[in-house]
Protein backbone atom coordinates (compact mmCIF):
# COMPACT_ATOMS: atom_id res chain seq x y z
CA UNK A 1 0.00 0.00 0.00
CA UNK A 2 1.25 3.46 -0.80
CA UNK A 3 1.79 6.15 1.79
CA UNK A 4 -1.18 8.48 2.16
CA UNK A 5 -1.08 11.55 4.38
CA UNK A 6 -4.20 13.13 5.90
CA UNK A 7 -3.42 16.49 7.48
CA UNK A 8 -5.87 17.80 10.07
CA UNK A 9 -5.84 21.59 10.37
CA UNK A 10 -8.05 24.18 12.03
CA UNK A 11 -8.11 26.78 14.74
CA UNK A 12 -7.35 25.77 18.28
CA UNK A 13 -10.59 24.67 19.95
CA UNK A 14 -12.51 23.45 16.88
CA UNK A 15 -12.32 19.84 18.10
CA UNK A 16 -9.49 18.34 16.08
CA UNK A 17 -8.14 16.28 18.99
CA UNK A 18 -11.60 15.05 19.95
CA UNK A 19 -12.28 13.91 16.38
CA UNK A 20 -8.93 12.14 16.27
CA UNK A 21 -9.42 10.48 19.64
CA UNK A 22 -12.91 9.25 18.78
CA UNK A 23 -12.03 8.09 15.27
CA UNK A 24 -8.99 6.19 16.52
CA UNK A 25 -11.31 3.84 18.41
CA UNK A 26 -12.66 2.62 15.06
CA UNK A 27 -9.72 3.14 12.72
CA UNK A 28 -6.56 2.35 14.70
CA UNK A 29 -6.01 -0.87 12.72
CA UNK A 30 -6.52 0.92 9.38
CA UNK A 31 -4.60 4.15 10.06
CA UNK A 32 -1.39 5.37 11.62
CA UNK A 33 -2.22 8.22 14.01
CA UNK A 34 0.92 10.33 14.29
CA UNK A 35 1.91 11.71 17.68
CA UNK A 36 3.43 15.18 17.66
CA UNK A 37 6.43 16.29 19.66
CA UNK A 38 5.41 19.37 21.65
CA UNK A 39 7.05 21.68 24.18
CA UNK A 40 3.96 22.16 26.32
CA UNK A 41 2.24 19.61 28.50
CA UNK A 42 -0.40 17.78 26.43
CA UNK A 43 -4.07 18.39 27.20
CA UNK A 44 -6.09 15.45 28.48
CA UNK A 45 -7.56 14.94 24.98
CA UNK A 46 -4.11 14.70 23.37
CA UNK A 47 -1.64 11.85 23.04
CA UNK A 48 1.65 13.53 22.14
CA UNK A 49 5.29 13.40 23.16
CA UNK A 50 6.31 16.17 25.54
CA UNK A 51 9.89 17.44 25.30
CA UNK A 52 11.46 20.58 26.72
CA UNK A 53 12.68 23.40 24.47
CA UNK A 54 16.31 22.26 24.62
CA UNK A 55 15.53 18.67 23.60
CA UNK A 56 13.29 19.94 20.81
CA UNK A 57 16.09 22.10 19.40
CA UNK A 58 18.53 19.18 19.49
CA UNK A 59 16.05 16.97 17.61
CA UNK A 60 15.39 19.73 15.08
CA UNK A 61 19.10 20.40 14.58
CA UNK A 62 19.65 16.68 13.90
CA UNK A 63 16.95 16.58 11.17
CA UNK A 64 14.68 14.33 13.23
CA UNK A 65 11.52 16.09 12.04
CA UNK A 66 9.80 16.17 8.67
CA UNK A 67 8.12 19.43 9.76
CA UNK A 68 8.24 21.83 12.72
CA UNK A 69 6.35 24.96 13.68
CA UNK A 70 5.73 27.25 16.61
CA UNK A 71 2.42 28.45 17.96
CA UNK A 72 1.61 30.40 21.10
CA UNK A 73 5.18 30.18 22.46
CA UNK A 74 5.35 26.40 21.99
CA UNK A 75 7.10 24.22 19.42
CA UNK A 76 5.60 21.29 17.53
CA UNK A 77 7.22 18.67 15.32
CA UNK A 78 6.44 15.54 13.34
CA UNK A 79 9.14 12.86 13.40
CA UNK A 80 10.24 11.52 10.02
CA UNK A 81 10.28 7.95 11.33
CA UNK A 82 6.66 8.13 12.50
CA UNK A 83 5.26 8.08 8.95
CA UNK A 84 4.49 4.57 7.75
CA UNK A 85 3.14 2.87 4.64
CA UNK A 86 -0.65 3.21 4.50
CA UNK A 87 -2.81 6.06 5.77
CA UNK A 88 -1.16 8.49 8.20
CA UNK A 89 -3.31 11.02 10.08
CA UNK A 90 -1.48 14.09 11.38
CA UNK A 91 -2.70 17.20 13.21
CA UNK A 92 -0.53 20.12 12.08
CA UNK A 93 -0.40 23.87 11.57
CA UNK A 94 -2.00 25.02 8.32
CA UNK A 95 1.28 26.79 7.54
CA UNK A 96 3.04 23.42 7.18
CA UNK A 97 0.85 21.75 4.55
CA UNK A 98 3.46 22.33 1.83
CA UNK A 99 6.13 20.54 3.90
CA UNK A 100 4.13 17.35 3.36
CA UNK A 101 2.93 18.09 -0.17
CA UNK A 102 6.55 18.65 -1.24
CA UNK A 103 7.60 15.21 0.04
CA UNK A 104 4.55 12.97 -0.42
CA UNK A 105 2.39 12.47 -3.51
CA UNK A 106 -0.87 11.51 -1.82
CA UNK A 107 -1.78 14.28 0.65
CA UNK A 108 -5.27 15.30 1.77
CA UNK A 109 -5.91 18.28 4.03
CA UNK A 110 -9.03 18.33 6.20
CA UNK A 111 -9.84 21.80 7.50
CA UNK A 112 -11.95 21.44 10.66
CA UNK A 113 -14.05 24.46 11.59
CA UNK A 114 -16.98 25.60 13.72
CA UNK A 115 -18.91 28.88 13.78
CA UNK A 116 -17.18 31.70 15.69
CA UNK A 117 -19.67 31.72 18.61
CA UNK A 118 -19.28 27.96 19.09
CA UNK A 119 -15.50 28.35 19.05
CA UNK A 120 -15.71 31.09 21.68
CA UNK A 121 -17.73 28.78 23.94
CA UNK A 122 -15.32 25.88 23.47
CA UNK A 123 -12.26 28.02 24.22
CA UNK A 124 -13.85 29.33 27.41
CA UNK A 125 -14.75 25.79 28.52
CA UNK A 126 -11.20 24.62 27.84
CA UNK A 127 -9.98 27.36 30.21
CA UNK A 128 -6.44 27.51 28.84
CA UNK A 129 -6.49 31.23 27.97
CA UNK A 130 -7.81 34.47 29.41
CA UNK A 131 -10.92 36.15 27.99
CA UNK A 132 -8.70 38.74 26.24
CA UNK A 133 -6.50 36.04 24.68
CA UNK A 134 -9.57 34.20 23.43
CA UNK A 135 -11.02 37.34 21.84
CA UNK A 136 -7.67 38.11 20.22
CA UNK A 137 -7.56 34.58 18.83
CA UNK A 138 -11.14 34.84 17.52
CA UNK A 139 -10.42 38.14 15.74
CA UNK A 140 -7.33 36.81 14.00
CA UNK A 141 -7.57 36.63 10.22
CA UNK A 142 -6.18 33.70 8.30
CA UNK A 143 -5.01 33.43 4.73
CA UNK A 144 -6.92 31.07 2.49
CA UNK A 145 -5.61 27.54 2.96
CA UNK A 146 -3.37 26.53 0.08
CA UNK A 147 -3.64 22.76 -0.32
CA UNK A 148 -3.85 20.44 -3.31
CA UNK A 149 -6.66 18.28 -1.88
CA UNK A 150 -8.56 20.48 0.58
CA UNK A 151 -11.65 19.11 2.32
CA UNK A 152 -13.78 21.39 4.50
CA UNK A 153 -15.24 19.72 7.61
CA UNK A 154 -17.86 21.48 9.75
CA UNK A 155 -17.50 20.14 13.31
CA UNK A 156 -20.47 21.96 14.84
CA UNK A 157 -22.75 18.91 15.14
CA UNK A 158 -22.89 16.71 18.24
CA UNK A 159 -19.73 14.72 18.97
CA UNK A 160 -21.52 11.53 17.88
CA UNK A 161 -22.71 13.02 14.56
CA UNK A 162 -19.41 14.74 13.78
CA UNK A 163 -17.45 11.60 14.60
CA UNK A 164 -19.70 9.54 12.31
CA UNK A 165 -19.18 12.05 9.48
CA UNK A 166 -15.42 12.09 10.12
CA UNK A 167 -15.25 8.27 10.03
CA UNK A 168 -17.09 8.25 6.69
CA UNK A 169 -14.67 10.83 5.31
CA UNK A 170 -11.54 8.95 6.44
CA UNK A 171 -12.89 5.65 5.10
CA UNK A 172 -13.57 7.32 1.75
CA UNK A 173 -9.94 8.51 1.64
CA UNK A 174 -8.68 5.02 2.59
CA UNK A 175 -10.63 3.53 -0.34
CA UNK A 176 -9.51 6.06 -2.96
Amino acid sequence: MNTKIVLIVGASGVGKDTLLKESKKELKKKCNYIKRYITRKPDKSEKNYYVDDYAFEILKHNSFFVSTWSAHNNYYGIAKNSIKSGLNIISISRSKIKDFENIFDDVYTIHVSVPKEELRNRLHLRDRESHEEIEKRLNRTYKKIDAKNLIEFDNSKSIKESNSDFLLLINKIINE
